[in-house]
């Protein structure tokens, strides 16, 4: 055989072993996934916020059962607080009192008990895990109770009343 002959063999040999060689690679990904907190509060109104407070609620108080629905979705453990947006309500009127307190009214969890008595200070109201609103105690009604006695003079009062959602 001739030399090129000989080679001409030899590089075809070669090139039909490189054509059939595969190649593999072997790699890996590490994923990373951010999750933000999360929290979301819903308050619904069940009842007219506008009370007109009768003779014996001037005596015994005044209560609302299942006054708002409290719906929290929240990816962490959660406290709900409750205040006044001021120490005292407005009033107005001939013979309203400037210094009734926001502590006239107090707010519950339905079927539990003591009420939260406002004031310009957040008070814990609640608190849950995490979930959404289908999550045992993330849904709930509060009754609202309102007890001012013979202490204020008629008018109209308005108050501001803040609920704040925070991790716990």
């Amino acid at each position: 055989m001739k030399k090129s002959a000989l080679y001409t063999a030899i590089m075809l040999f070669f090139c039909s072993l490189q054509l059939k060689a595969q190649y593999s690679f072997t790699g890996s990904l590490t994923a990373s996934v951010s999750i933000q907190p999360v929290m979301a509060f819903s308050l619904t109104a069940n009842a007219s916020t506008a009370i007109t407070l009768s003779n014996s609620a001037y005596s015994n108080g005044y209560t609302i059962p299942n006054f708002n629905t409290v719906m929290i979705k929240s990816n962490m453990p959660w406290s709900l607080s409750v205040s006044a947006a001021t120490p005292y309500f407005s009033a107005s009127g001939s013979y309203a009192s400037s210094n009734m307190p926001a502590s006239v009214i107090g707010l519950t969890k339905s079927g539990q008990s003591p009420s939260v008595q406002l004031t310009a200070t957040p008070q814990l109201l609640a608190s849950g895990g995490r979930g959404n609103t289908s999550q045992t105690g993330n849904t709930f009604n509060m009754d609202f109770s309102a007890a001012p006695g013979y202490n204020y003079g008629p008018g109209i009062y308005s108050l501001t009343i803040s609920y704040t959602l925070t991790a716990q």
